[in-house]
């Protein structure tokens, strides 16, 4: 069984034989080492790094005022402060469910799902924020086809089932600019039901076919790995 994480379902949604290359195989042509980061992953793992710094600093009333941070760091620290004051803040979290959506390890092997949220607040609601850079893209998520955001929501209400209520958030940071789903936990049984079908779909899948779509172009498959490929 390969536990899901959004990337994984996102990339067997795109192409079932890519994910099989990726995460069965382990094609060597698609384990991204350091040097093969584009300048756009650089950027958004430095200002990710940046961001959860100025949170950490914040929480435990650390001085900010030596630290240099880049411009657009700068920029979402008035957002992290109205966090603070709105919500009990903790920063990065890795969580990882079983079947029953109940919390394991991350490398356990009951693992069915793993999330890793950006920051976490606990109000009136609970928060779950995800910092975004680069381009601003429409969420595309919906009830019948989750979507990240919702995938963080069911997880997140399922470790913090005390809250009625829950926004999941991107945070974009070069737009200055959220995207909110907004989940009720009535929602999270069929949401949970509707990612445990993907998971069966996913993990019963024997034959991991090649589908042509408009990423073909920008996947690192070669052509004796896939027909759809113009790599050689």
């Amino acid at each position: 069984m390969i536990a899901l994480s959004w990337s994984r379902i996102s990339d067997y949604r795109q192409c079932p034989h890519k994910f099989k290359l990726k995460y069965l195989d382990k094609a060597a042509n698609f384990q991204m080492k350091d040097e093969d980061k584009s300048p756009a992953l650089v950027r958004g793992g430095n200002i990710h790094k940046q961001l959860e710094k100025v949170l950490v600093y914040k929480l435990m009333n650390m001085d900010l005022s030596k630290e240099v941070f880049l411009p657009e760091v700068t920029a979402c620290i008035p957002l992290i402060d109205g966090f603070i004051t709105n919500y009990s803040m903790r920063g990065e979290l890795q969580v990882a469910v079983d079947d029953q959506f109940k919390q394991v390890s991350w490398y356990d092997k009951k693992a069915y799902f793993r999330v890793i949220y950006d920051l976490i607040g606990k109000g009136d609601e609970l928060l779950l924020g995800d910092w975004k850079t680069g381009k601003f893209t429409d969420y595309t998520g919906t009830m019948r086809e989750l979507g990240q955001l919702h995938m963080a929501a069911v997880v997140g209400m399922s470790i913090y089932p005390e809250f009625d209520d829950c926004s999941s958030v991107y945070l974009y940071v070069d737009h200055k600019r959220p995207i909110k789903c907004k989940v009720h936990k009535d929602d999270i049984p069929q949401m949970k039901d509707t990612l445990m079908t993907e998971h069966f779909a996913i993990n019963e899948d024997t034959q991991f076919d090649p589908k042509k779509n408009r990423y073909c172009h920008f996947c690192d498959a070669v052509k004796d790995q896939c027909s759809f490929s113009t790599k050689y």
